[in-house]
C-alpha cells in the first residue's frame, strides 16, 4: 500500500465530526408590520392603544445583513419566535447587538426601573426564562431575577451603560451552563426566543438592533 493510500485509509476510519449550527434570523419576505416570517410582536404596555407611546420592531439592512431594529417610547414589548432548535443538542447561542438609546435611570434591580434597551430571552419548557440584558446601569456579570415578582425569570447583565453603545458587539453564551448556574438544574426543552425592548417604567425611550442568533454545539 502506498503512503497516500494508507493515509486515506486512516482518515476515512476517523469518526465524522458534525459542525452543525442553527440560525434564528430575520431573512425572508417581510410580514405585515415589517417583521420576518415566524416572528410576532407582543406588546404589554400600555395595556390599551391610546396615549403617547411607540412600540416598533422591523427588519432593516445593516452592514450587509438583515437585522431587527426595536424602539420603545414609554412602552414595553417583545418580538418572539418559536422556530428554535433543541438547546440540549446545540447549547451555545451567539449573536451581535447594538444599543442606540438606553432608557435613562433604568436598572433591572428594581421593578420601578426595570427597563432595558435590549434583552435576549430564551424561554424553556415549564415557563422558565433565561435572559441576557444590556442595562443602563449596573455591572456586567450581575445576575438576578429579571422580574422582581417572578422567580422563574433569571437574567445576566452582559453590557451596562453607554461605553459600547452605538456599535455592534458580539456575544456568545453557553445556555446550558448559564441555566444550570442560575436555576440549579439542567435546562429542559427550549421553546422560543425573544428580543425585548422596554421603557415604560422610567417613562423614557429605548432603541437598538439585534442580529441573527446562531446556535451551535460549542
Amino acid at each position: 500500500m502506498t503512503r497516500a493510500a494508507a493515509l486515506c485509509t486512516c482518515l476515512c476510519a476517523l469518526p465524522a465530526v458534525a459542525q452543525e449550527t442553527f440560525v434564528v434570523g430575520f431573512d425572508g419576505p417581510a410580514a405585515p408590520g415589517g417583521l420576518a416570517p415566524g416572528w410576532e410582536l407582543r406588546r404589554w404596555s400600555p395595556l390599551v392603544g391610546w396615549g403617547d407611546f411607540e412600540a416598533s420592531a422591523r427588519v432593516v439592512a445593516e452592514e450587509g445583513r438583515r437585522v431587527l431594529h426595536v424602539k420603545s417610547v414609554r412602552s414595553g414589548f417583545l418580538v418572539a419566535t418559536e422556530r428554535v432548535p433543541d438547546a440540549g443538542r446545540l447549547p451555545r447561542a451567539s449573536w451581535s447587538w447594538k444599543a442606540v438609546t438606553l432608557p435613562a435611570g433604568a436598572s433591572f434591580r428594581q421593578r420601578s426601573t426595570n427597563d432595558q434597551a435590549l434583552q435576549i430571552l430564551f424561554g424553556f419548557e415549564g415557563g422558565r426564562v433565561l435572559g441576557y440584558i444590556w442595562d443602563s446601569t449596573g455591572e456586567p456579570g450581575a445576575t438576578g431575577s429579571g422580574l422582581s415578582w417572578r422567580e422563574d425569570v433569571r437574567v445576566v447583565v452582559l453590557r451596562a451603560g453607554t461605553a459600547d453603545a452605538g456599535r455592534w458587539i458580539a456575544e456568545s453564551r453557553d445556555l446550558a451552563a448559564d441555566f444550570a448556574r442560575l436555576f440549579g438544574a439542567a435546562p429542559p426543552l427550549l421553546k422560543g426566543v425573544a428580543v425585548q425592548c422596554n421603557s415604560q417604567h422610567t417613562g423614557t425611550e429605548a432603541a437598538g438592533f439585534v442580529g441573527p442568533i446562531t446556535f451551535s454545539a460549542k
